[in-house]
């Protein structure tokens, strides 16, 4: 996750109640040594000679307050705690100093910890200054969420996430925060990512025999075939059999090959170079790990039961609801995603995220007309609203100008993604015509209808390549559509050019 070097308000310093004036009333030889260590801030005497009165004389309230002083004055505010707790179990005598110490040291941890964290962009040590003043204020008044959010920001901006969890569990639990949930759906979306991305590098090999072996369909060609499994372990010829007296009339019978393929339990049979049958002798088990699998899925479900009803609470945050959709679409659960997304579309008419958002699940969906159509709104919103920003820019105060600023990134973001979404939905929409056709389909008319959808991708292909020319696989795909169009040379330019950018990568 990039860092966020949120800024937080310094809280006004309290004073503290003052140890100069200790009285020496009558009192034991350890009390009475323990007030004058203390006028001289000799803190380790003081505090051992406080340890023998309290074990002496455990109900002595005064000598258990004076030792939450000497503690808090040593930086133990964790002893402090209990020390002022034995205290007021006893007596609220000190109450009063009690509640404005703790005050006191709290309000300086915490101004420590976010000066610290403010300065740490350029002094990276400061970091962990800032982790130490962060988990000394929440001793210091655990209750206060000002101190969760410090240290949860502080771990966001080192790029510690799994650290940064605990506090924002704690922002979201107790006060439902709008920006722990975004975080905490963030991290583990990506968490999610990096299981399936481990899953599939360990299975890949594994993954891709399972796609091609149930990719094998009847009316496949002995080539295509080949070409995805292989050659087969055993090929034979079924000869037909000879039926006297047959009309010469009606044509002779023609000869059947049978490949067996052993590793996948295949038999097939071809009839004029068309496969006629599919046999399974075996189910194919080439022995997929599915742990990290079902670990992401188990994240991904972690990410969505912050993200679901964060997204009812603040509808109006694009942020969630675009890691919401990553979510959906990364666990395969596209199905579940949709009316939610078609809903958040339709409700809000005049937002470009969520038209591009829903766009994203229809594309996934291979919905390829309807995505076009919610990719072309989010296109168009975005580029009004850009405009409309550009204008309000221009007398914007400073305050306002940042947020006008924030708002024109995320939609320039909406809008290039819409117009590489909608090339790559005409793209992907032209390839499953041609995975899709029959057998029998006319050649000519299937490759005129391809293109067509090739043609209509190439305007939004080259508008994003000039936006964005330093990425190589746009030019890659520029590439492989200028081949399927018949433009050799065009084609050539764009892959030399994946190919350098790639060298300088």
């Amino acid at each position: 996750m990039k860092k966020i070097y949120r800024l937080l308000a310094p809280l006004v310093f309290l004073m503290a109640a003052s140890l100069a004036f200790v009285g020496f009333q009558c009192s034991s030889a350890e009390l009475t040594s323990a007030k004058l260590y203390i006028q001289r801030n000799e803190w380790d005497k003081a505090e051992e000679e406080l340890n023998k009165e309290v074990a002496n004389n455990p109900k002595d309230e005064e000598a258990w307050y004076l030792l939450g002083r000497v503690r808090a004055e040593k930086g133990n505010f964790r002893g402090m705690v209990q020390a002022f707790d034995s205290a007021l179990a006893i007596s609220p005598a000190d109450k009063k100093d009690i509640i404005l110490v703790t005050e006191h040291f709290w309000v300086q941890a915490y101004n420590n910890g976010t000066h610290y964290l403010q300065n740490a962009k350029d002094t990276s040590s400061y970091y962990e200054k800032a982790i130490n003043e962060f988990n000394d204020a929440i001793v210091l008044e655990p209750d206060s969420l000002m101190n969760y959010r410090g240290l949860a920001y502080t771990y966001l901006n080192m790029g510690r996430d799994d650290s940064a969890v605990a506090s924002l569990n704690v922002l979201w639990s107790k006060q439902k925060d709008q920006q722990a949930a975004r975080f905490l759906g963030e991290i583990y979306f990506q968490e999610g990512r990096a299981l399936i991305d481990s899953f599939q590098n360990s299975n890949g090999d594994k993954l891709s025999n399972l796609k091609k072996v149930s990719s094998i369909q009847d009316g496949m060609s002995e080539s295509e075939v080949a070409g995805t499994l292989g050659q087969p372990n055993e090929k034979n010829t079924v000869e037909p059999p000879k039926v006297k007296g047959r009309n010469k009339s009606a044509g002779e019978a023609v000869a059947e090959d049978v490949w067996v393929y052993k590793t996948f339990g295949l038999t097939l049979t071809f009839k004029n170079d068309r496969l006629k049958e599919k046999k399974v002798d075996f189910v194919y088990n080439p022995g997929v790990d599915s742990t990290s699998y079902r670990l992401a899925q188990a994240t991904f479900d972690t990410a969505l039961g912050y993200l679901v009803p964060a997204s009812k609470l603040y509808p109006d945050d694009q942020s969630i609801m675009t890691i919401m959709t990553n979510c959906y679409i990364a666990a395969g659960r596209t199905e579940q995603a949709t009316n939610v997304f078609r809903k958040a579309a339709e409700n809000n008419p005049d937002n470009a995220d969520y038209q591009y958002n829903y766009g994203v699940i229809l594309l996934k969906a291979s919905n390829f007309s309807s995505a076009i159509a919610y990719f072309k709104k989010g296109a168009d919103l975005s580029e009004t609203e850009l405009q409309k920003i550009s204008s309000e820019l221009a007398t914007a105060t400073p305050e306002n100008a940042q947020t006008l600023m924030e708002d024109s990134v995320r939609e320039t973001n909406t809008h290039w993604n819409s117009i590489y979404n909608l090339g790559a939905s005409y793209v992907n929409w032209g390839v499953e015509m041609q995975d899709s056709a029959p057998a029998n389909s006319d050649p000519d008319s299937l490759r005129n209808a391809v293109n067509a959808n090739y043609s209509l991708a190439l305007p939004y292909l080259e508008k994003f390549a000039t936006h964005d020319e330093n990425d190589p696989n746009i030019h890659d795909l520029l590439g492989k559509v200028y081949t399927a169009l018949n433009q050799p040379d065009k084609a050539t330019m764009e892959f030399k050019k994946a190919d350098s950018l790639r060298q300088m990568q």
